[in-house]
């Protein structure tokens, strides 16, 4: 009986146990880019750019296209003629038989048209933008799961500090209760302790909401399902001395040109430019050859195959040729508007680059400034639960009041809160930095 309970038991928490997942902030950082939407819609965004590659070079390969026709004539068309030369006596004439088809195969090649070469070079743009899209995603990916990361991971670790809270305020209030029916204390200071104990209550309810739609956001930017188990591995403090002692990332040289986001802008450039290149083009001539091959197939029996029809074939090549001469001025005014806007995203790229190093500057300076403010906090924290511990102690030996009391734990509290706020500024302003330096690999 005890065995079987016991395998029970061990079968219930294997099947917990698959039902939850942990992830440290770097294997939640790993399955996004597995798993998230985003990066799914990148992936794709990626095979339609080739497809629209494949599109335009085959817009420069041979074309060939077949039409059929099969026809039933009800009744024929006539002709009226004078066969004797004698306007008096005309004569129908009636030609065509009852049943006719015809097929024919034609045969196209683009010899040249500069707007193709053009097309087939935007086209390699597009691509490198569908790929620097991808690394963008990325990048923004591991930045947000992180930002939530640090959200959820706060709301839970601000659940459980303020359960210990309840706890110590739930003790305290039940010794206020007590002394206050001894007559050592005023009953206006066990309900002011009351009224602390029920405030902290309120509060870590209203946490716990909050832990649980934080940790919903972060399932959302993973991909992961946002109705099963998910556990945090990371410890809040660790993220936080770990981001600390990571500091020297932020004194390493940036180049802004090696940025994600520089490289997506400057690829927009390229295909400015080859705006231009296409209006250029639009004022040389395009070349095409063609080929037909054609039969027709005319017979009183519907069956046109038979020996009584008739076949009539014919073939031709041909070439075409389509020169513009004049357009009024309509084809220089449209190259310079090309090349207006190609001279406008080249100083949106300056403008951009300039941002990007005083973006970095400012990055660095408020990163610093925030981990040297959560380790002013963590020192803060620990100054106010000493003053609060003794507080209490002087309390209970009468030596101070009850506002005395509660201006400490209010003190303590309001530490824990600015510990935490620092906390989550420390952590989200190196991710919004890592995001900053992520280099581009596509060559």
């Amino acid at each position: 009986m005890k065995k079987n309970a016991l395998l029970l038991v061990s079968m219930f928490i294997a099947l917990s146990a698959q039902g939850q997942q942990k992830f440290t902030l770097s294997s939640a950082q790993d399955y996004a880019l597995d798993h998230a939407y985003g990066v799914q819609i990148a992936r794709l965004e990626i095979d339609r750019a080739k497809q629209i590659y494949r599109q335009n070079l085959a817009a420069g390969l041979p074309q060939a296209s077949a039409q059929g026709q099969y026809a039933y004539n009800i009744e024929l068309a006539s002709l009226v003629a004078d066969l004797d030369n004698d306007p008096s006596t005309l004569e129908k004439l009636t030609f065509g038989t009852d049943y006719q088809a015809q097929g024919g195969l034609v045969v196209t090649q683009l010899l040249f048209d500069g707007s193709y070469v053009v097309a087939l070079m935007a086209a390699k743009v597009l691509k490198n933008n569908a790929a620097l899209g991808m690394e963008k995603s990325k990048a923004e990916l591991r930045r947000e799961v992180a930002k939530a990361y640090h959200l959820a991971l706060l709301s839970e670790e601000s659940v459980e500090v303020l359960k210990a809270n309840v706890g110590y305020l739930a003790d305290l209030a039940q010794e206020m209760q007590k002394l206050n029916q001894a007559g050592m204390v005023s009953k206006a200071d066990a309900d002011q302790m009351m009224l602390n104990y029920n405030n902290i209550k309120n509060a870590l309810r209203y946490s716990e909401g909050q832990a649980n739609v934080t940790k919903m956001l972060l399932k959302l930017q993973m991909g992961f399902a946002v109705d099963q188990e998910l556990l945090l591995a990371d410890d809040l403090e660790d993220l936080v001395v770990k981001a600390a002692g990571s500091s020297s990332m932020a004194d390493l040289a940036f180049d802004a040109k090696n940025t994600v986001d520089y490289m997506s802008v400057a690829n927009r450039v390229e295909g400015a430019k080859l705006e231009v290149k296409n209006e250029y083009m639009q004022f040389l001539p395009s070349v095409a050859v063609s080929y037909q091959n054609n039969i027709q197939y005319q017979s009183q029996d519907a069956n046109i195959f038979s020996d009584n029809a008739i076949d009539i074939p014919s073939s031709l090549v041909g070439a075409s040729i389509n020169i513009p001469l004049w357009s009024s001025g309509g084809g220089a005014a449209s190259l310079q508007q090309a090349k207006i806007r190609r001279d406008q995203s080249l100083i949106g790229l300056t403008q951009l680059e300039q941002g990007l190093k005083m973006q970095h500057v400012s990055l660095v300076n408020e990163f610093h400034r925030s981990v040297a403010d959560y380790l002013a906090q963590k020192e803060n924290v620990e100054l106010a639960q000493r003053i609060r511990d003794q507080r209490r102690k002087e309390y209970e030996q009468g030596m101070v009041s009850s506002m005395d009391l509660t201006q400490a734990e209010s003190q303590y509290q309001e530490g824990l809160q600015g510990l935490f706020m620092s906390a989550q500024t420390a952590l989200d302003k190196q991710s919004e930095l890592e995001y900053l330096m992520t280099k581009q690999t596509l060559k």
